[in-house]
């Protein structure tokens, strides 16, 4: 297994926004993290009542699972659900496409997220999300034409939680976000 990125980076979360952006064109921010899942990797999204997990991968249905609590505000998927997506495309292209003719795990699952668990996965999966839904150039562009957090977090659509993730991460703002220890 590919080992987890020492920056807050993922080159792959850029080949991955490029390979899309090649075949059907169109704004680089939002990134379309539903289409891409859907239309560029053949993935389904379903939404399933998931009590406190957010979202969960089965790589062997080429499904991604999303908690129908977090996941629209009538028709708009919320920003927390384009999160979720970007992490579980994480999974996909991180951990399930390695496991390529074995069994494929189900990610996020309870077990998945409990302390024994692989936190470097969940770590790799985060990276991998938070770079294909706010890719660095673009996150400093950003933050160098506003200075806040909450046009930031606009810009990209997504939490105000994972923007101020993404600019603690780049060094852009001194203090990481208070309440919260990952960007999901």
């Amino acid at each position: 297994m590919t080992p987890a990125p020492t920056r807050y980076t993922d080159p792959r979360a850029h080949e991955l926004r490029a390979e899309y952006l090649a075949a059907f064109s169109g704004e680089e921010v939002p990134v379309p993290v539903e289409s891409i899942a859907e239309d560029l990797l053949g993935l389904r999204i379903e939404e399933r009542d998931l009590g406190e997990c957010s979202g969960m991968l089965i790589p062997s249905q080429r499904l991604i699972v999303v908690n129908a609590a977090e996941a629209t505000n009538g028709d708009v998927p919320t920003r927390r659900h384009r999160f979720t997506i970007a992490h579980e495309l994480g999974h996909w292209i991180c951990h399930a496409l390695e496991d390529v003719g074995e069994e494929a795990p189900t990610f996020c699952r309870s077990r998945d997220l409990s302390e024994d668990a692989d936190r470097d996965l969940e770590r790799e999966a985060n990276v991998f999300g938070a770079e294909l839904l706010m890719p660095e150039a673009a996150v400093r562009d950003a933050w160098a034409a506003s200075r806040d957090a909450t046009d930031v977090a606009d810009r990209f659509e997504v939490s105000a939680l994972a923007a101020r993730w993404r600019l603690y991460s780049f060094g852009l703002i001194a203090e990481p976000p208070a309440g919260s220890r990952t960007a999901n």
